[in-house]
């Protein structure tokens, strides 16, 4: 379990998330909803020190992150956290010049010093998962958009993270593109990883969340169990959001 407490992360004295006080269920898919720069990414991106926080507190189970503009965290305490959680960003991020397979081992190689045939033999496992066991020895520019972004999820479930932390990840995507890899993480969700997705896409967050998030201007506005957000929201702005939307394809 995620336990997140008084967040407050400031750019230029400007509050872009005030005091977040939310807890990510662990085995769950949790999905964060909101208008565009609401500060959905922001708060994910803190979960993993991408952004740190200006204050507040992040909680792994009984492993606490406190912060404020006081204190710094030292690096390995930076790096004890990355390692627990995965990033699968919408913009890929894959190394270009490196083939499929050497995308998904670097990081169990180089930073877990994982022995290198046991890397080799997830990557095969993680590729056949994703369906890209074709693939192995391709470079990113030979794949499709659909194709790198199931080859990051691939990368980021190599590190055997205690989460999955996903930004928009079919943002970049045509719809038949973004259909291949909204089907991938389904998979994952039934497999009960702890999940943490950032979406514009109100009929996939429909289908594979189990609890929501609805984030307005730095403040969580609502949360909950799905059915309860998606179907009986107690705060009228939740309810005028979800209004723009209809009623999820998927299910």
């Amino acid at each position: 379990m995620i336990t997140v407490t008084h967040l407050v992360k400031a750019f230029n004295g400007k509050d872009i998330l005030k005091d977040v006080n939310v807890t990510f269920p662990k085995g769950k898919t949790t999905v964060i909803i909101g208008p565009s720069g609401s500060g959905k990414t922001t708060l994910l991106r803190c979960l993993n020190l991408l952004e740190t926080p200006t204050e507040g507190s992040i909680a792994f189970d009984l492993d606490i992150y406190q912060f404020s503009e006081k204190t710094k965290l030292s690096t390995e305490r930076v790096l004890n956290l990355r390692r627990k959680s995965g990033m699968v960003f919408q913009s890929f991020n894959l190394f270009p010049h490196k083939t499929v397979e050497q995308n998904i081992i670097e990081g169990p190689v180089i930073v877990k010093k994982q022995d290198k045939t046991l890397a080799l033999a997830k990557a095969a496992e993680l590729l056949k998962k994703v369906g890209l066991s074709d693939r192995a020895q391709h470079y990113p520019h030979q794949l499709s958009g659909g194709q790198k972004q199931r080859v990051a999820i691939a990368r980021a479930l190599a590190m055997e993270p205690e989460v999955i932390l996903f930004d928009e990840p079919t943002s970049a995507l045509d719809p038949e593109l973004e259909m291949e890899v909204l089907r991938v993480i389904q998979d994952l969700a039934t497999e009960h990883n702890t999940m943490i997705i950032v979406t514009h896409n109100m009929d996939f967050a429909r289908a594979i969340a189990d609890y929501v998030i609805f984030i307005e201007a730095g403040k969580i506005v609502e949360a909950g169990e799905k059915a309860q957000v998606f179907g009986h929201p107690k705060e009228k702005r939740t309810q005028e959001f979800l209004r723009l939307f209809s009623k999820s394809q998927f299910e």
